[in-house]
């Protein structure tokens, strides 16, 4: 039987109380990889480079998850008055992780938040504020924020024909999940648009030079019905290779 791969996944913070920093992580992310055939590896933020390299050494894919919102000085804009920033370590932790992992063509994807990094990282720009931009028509990307049991909202989006993320989920459309408040504006160096929601609105990026680069901004991890689980197989299966 062939050895699965280890996929190393970033954490997330939760800082109520700063003098007790706790990390986090909803189950259904390290769940999914299980699924696909993956070891799941939780990655400590940590601002050491030789920690960082240290990882990269041991694991065979990387895998960003959700979360809050990158500081937007990165692309030179100041902060919305709605822009909730992540925690600083995880955002230095982050990108420098997804430029290691570019340089060694190790595979990548990212969800929600992680998409926006991807992003970011390679020079690319958001809207930090989704309700703010002219759209029509006009998409609901986040659910209701009074409705606790369900933060998801629930919409299409096209999938490019020739893209890599139509090969893997071989359909032009698919159902998502969606609970963002900001999106991709510019894209990033050598990204590629390979979804859209019917507002125009970026909802997957790749790069085919690369092995396995792919954001997306819905949940997959969360959703089990096809084409879903596919995404985490290819991610798994390249990181396999």
């Amino acid at each position: 039987m062939p050895s699965r791969p280890i996929i190393g996944i970033s954490l997330d913070n939760q800082a109520a109380d700063q003098t007790r920093p706790v990390y986090e992580l909803p189950a259904a992310y390290p769940r999914a990889v299980e699924k696909a055939g993956g070891i799941p590896m939780l990655l400590h933020h940590t601002r050491d480079p030789a920690l960082q390299e240290a990882y990269m050494r041991r694991i065979d894919g990387l895998l960003i998850p959700g979360g809050n919102d990158l500081d937007p000085s990165l692309y030179q804009q100041l902060p919305h008055s709605e822009t909730r920033r992540v925690d600083s370590l995880r955002q230095v932790f982050d990108l420098a992780m997804l430029a290691l992992a570019q340089k060694r063509n190790m595979p990548v994807l990212g969800i929600c938040f992680g998409c926006q990094a991807m992003n970011v990282q390679r020079g690319g720009t958001l809207h930090q504020y989704i309700p703010d931009v002219p759209r029509n028509p006009v998409v609901a990307h986040a659910g209701n924020p009074a409705n606790t049991t369900d933060r998801n909202a629930w919409h299409s989006v096209a999938i490019a024909p020739q893209s890599r993320l139509h090969a893997i989920l071989n359909c032009d459309q698919a159902t998502v999940n969606s609970r963002h408040r900001q999106a991709i504006d510019r894209l990033g160096a050598g990204v590629t648009a390979c979804a859209a929601s019917a507002d125009a609105l970026v909802e997957a990026i790749e790069d085919c030079s690369l092995k396995f680069w792919i954001g997306v901004q819905w949940h997959a991890e969360a959703l089990d019905d096809p084409p879903h689980p596919e995404l985490f197989k290819a991610f798994v299966a390249a990181a396999a290779r």
